[in-house]
């Protein structure tokens, strides 16, 4: 590749090492983040594009990671952390157990496609749609796109995390914004139309769109929002959980496997009785 055709380098914008002061995405972090950052949320939302966080934004958030906070070890990215950790590695756990999760189909990434999914109806209807508008946008979004992450709740009627954050937010300005009220509308389309119940998915896609979140960013920054779960699995199963995770307990196991075959021809000698020892080729060195 000559210089003239090389694509221009990129800014590392990140953060720099200084003599007096660090900064990280673009402010100085003993002097305009010191002044302004309230916890750790506010540095991990600037790391994903989201910078001066209101009182409000910060609640938002904080109700996210309530919801988000679901550390059944029978979910199986759950149990994955503790299997991992179960070799006396936490880091293990809690990090190789949220790579399982990486994907748009899965775990935290179906939230950047719900976003997305969102963002395509809003450019299509525009600001304060009508609830016919929304539903004809749920429609062909579903005929060009496929279907809207977010919806469907497997083995119960509604999801719970949903229903509270609906009592955590309940006057909240976060559920007057854009995206909520047309996550809302979403909702009412795809229920008439296909009878599915929303899952807290959605509902984060929205909170995080109004918050000015680019949707392709939404999977890592709600893993974030939800990796104390994946920390206090692999925490607690690094330092107990060994000899129960790395193998299952000879009293535990039946064999049920076939007794082992013999070839045709060891058959055949043991129907006629024989006893002859087979000849065999060696080699003399």
């Amino acid at each position: 590749m000559t210089t003239a055709s090389r694509p221009p380098r990129p800014t590392q914008r990140a953060g720099h090492i200084g003599t007096d002061d660090n900064r990280y995405c673009g402010a100085a972090v003993f002097g305009a983040l010191a002044a302004t950052v309230t916890s750790q949320i506010d540095l991990t939302a600037r790391a994903h594009g989201l910078c001066d966080l209101t009182d409000g934004d910060r609640e938002v958030l904080r109700v996210i990671s309530l919801c988000l906070t679901s550390p059944d070890a029978r979910v199986w990215p759950l149990k994955l952390a503790r299997v991992l950790a179960s070799y006396g590695d936490a880091y293990a756990g809690y990090f190789g157990a949220q790579l399982g999760t990486g994907s748009q189909q899965l775990g935290p990434g179906v939230t950047a496609g719900a976003a997305a999914s969102l963002a395509w109806i809003r450019a299509r209807v525009g600001a304060d749609p009508t609830d016919e508008a929304v539903a004809a946008a749920v429609a062909a979004h579903t005929a060009e796109r496929g279907r809207i992450g977010g919806f469907g709740v497997p083995f119960r009627a509604q999801d719970e995390r949903l229903l509270g954050m609906y009592r955590l937010l309940a006057n909240h300005p976060a559920r007057r914004r854009p995206g909520w009220r047309l996550m809302e509308q979403v909702v009412r389309a795809l229920r008439a139309a296909h009878g599915v119940e929303p899952n807290i998915v959605i509902a984060i896609a929205a909170l995080v769109l109004d918050l000015g979140l680019a949707p392709h960013r939404a999977g890592l920054f709600v893993a974030s929002l939800m990796s104390h779960t994946f920390a206090a699995h692999a925490v607690e199963a690094a330092e107990q959980d060994g000899p129960w995770l790395q193998r299952l307990p000879a009293d535990a196991l039946e064999d049920r496997s076939r007794a082992p075959r013999r070839s045709p021809a060891a058959e055949a000698a043991a129907a006629a009785g024989s006893t002859a020892a087979s000849a065999r080729r060696t080699l003399a060195w």
